[in-house]
């Protein structure tokens, strides 16, 4: 939710405090002479947001450079008062078109990730209290499909359930970069030296490929008509650039590693995990939006 020269984002904060979300926190707002649009993150809640934050990346490349796309975080009381979920949601490089993990704009994409995980080691032990779920979401545009069709002679279109189970190199190094694990650096190129090795090991979860056991198209989806034509899913908020790509670049990480240690013996559990498409039929256009939107359900115990 981009606020630049627009008032977009108010319309949205009084729309949502009507339906009961009346805590709020979201991107810094730009100015023109700022040279910069807002990294476009928003974080609504029905619950009090007790502790707030946020991180700004180093500018991207290309186009990316206007947005100053960063990591928000917000630290939200749930009703009884003695629990908290810890919410981080961000926006990182894009990439257009076909994605090598060579490109200039894939190191910079990791090297903002890096930045996130710097921030995780900032904030996580400063409010996070044992047995506390944290839950890491938005559009890391890092695509975790590999795209290799597993059977052509079933379908000469890739599937997205039965070619979306093996996880690209991107995908494995976006989880190694935010886990502290670090990488080869070789893996972006034979003259990389940087292996973005955090101090800290966070064991995150892909909370949808592991409930759905694939990467699930998050962006420009297809579908097959009878002739068996490949046909982009969304036309309209889509560059023809990205139309058919077939992309798995949103997520919902998930990490309570001693969810059996709270302090009130209060268990968080993910319970459900999903891609929301939000389509709008009978409307000028398809989708509110070019990405499929993630949805997750967390249960109290």
């Amino acid at each position: 939710m981009f606020e630049f020269a627009s008032s977009r984002r108010s319309r949205l904060f009084a729309a949502a405090e009507k339906l009961g979300f009346k805590f709020y926190v979201a991107s810094q707002r730009q100015y023109p002479w700022n040279l910069a649009i807002d990294g476009g993150l928003v974080v609504l809640s029905r619950y009090p947001i007790v502790e707030s934050d946020s991180f700004e990346y180093q500018r991207g490349i290309g186009p990316d450079w206007m947005a100053k796309k960063g990591v928000l975080y917000a630290k939200i009381a749930m009703a009884d008062g003695d629990t908290h979920v810890h919410l981080f949601t961000t926006h990182t490089q894009a990439s257009y078109g076909e994605v090598v993990i060579t490109q200039p704009d894939v190191k910079r994409r990791l090297s903002q990730l890096f930045e996130f995980h710097n921030f995780l080691e900032r904030i996580l032990p400063k409010h996070r209290a044992a047995g506390e779920a944290v839950v890491l979401t938005g559009d890391f545009n890092v695509d975790s499909r590999d795209h290799v069709l597993r059977d052509p002679t079933k379908a000469k279109y890739e599937r997205e359930v039965e070619d979306g189970v093996e996880t690209s190199d991107e995908g494995k190094a976006m989880m190694a970069v935010l886990e502290g694990r670090g990488i080869d650096p070789k893996v972006l190129g034979p003259d990389n030296t940087d292996e973005f090795r955090g101090k800290t090991i966070y064991a995150l979860h892909d909370a949808l490929k592991e409930r759905l056991g694939y990467h699930p198209v998050t962006f420009g989806n297809i579908v097959v008509a009878k002739d068996g034509n490949v046909l982009p899913r969304e036309t309209v908020l889509t560059t023809r650039l990205d139309s058919t790509v077939m992309h798995s670049i949103d997520y919902v990480l998930w990490y309570n590693p001693d969810s059996k240690e709270h302090k009130s013996s209060i268990v968080a559990e993910l319970v459900n995990v999903g891609v929301v498409p939000n389509f709008t039929p009978d409307r000028e256009f398809t989708q509110i939006s070019d990405h499929y939107g993630v949805a997750a359900e967390i249960a109290f115990n």
